[in-house]
């Protein structure tokens, strides 16, 4: 995951946040980029942020070309996050399952020690 913050302009890290071409490359390369545009002087900074919001316009647009809403793409994100979360849930009952099973198997093998024990007495 990429360290935002080393780009000193507010505006201009939400937009490399949230650049779907520079979160297209490898990680390292995210974080080289990243890197690179936390150097940049006030004209590169302004062109930079020129080419982002173009970019973000050009997505809106491709969005609303094809028909999607931000209703949609809401009620998208809410039902992954759903699934997510019950992905999550199963596992953590899975979890508790096997160290229940475990805790279960070391009682049986507890209590038959036991029995031997009282047995050969």
């Amino acid at each position: 995951m990429a360290y935002y913050y080393t780009i000193p302009n507010e505006r201009l890290r939400m937009l490399v946040m949230a650049s779907e071409s520079i979160h297209s490359l490898a990680d390292e390369d995210v974080q080289r980029m990243v890197s690179q545009i936390s150097t940049l002087n006030e004209d590169g900074e302004a062109a930079m942020i020129s080419t982002l919001e173009d970019e973000q316009r050009q997505i809106a647009a491709a969005k609303r070309a094809r028909g999607i809403t931000p209703e949609m793409e809401l009620a998208q994100i809410s039902e992954n996050m759903a699934k997510v979360s019950a992905i999550k849930h199963d596992f953590e009952m899975a979890i508790l399952r096997e160290n229940e099973r475990e805790e279960s198997e070391q009682s049986s093998a507890a209590a038959e020690s036991i029995l031997r024990n009282i047995d050969q007495q």
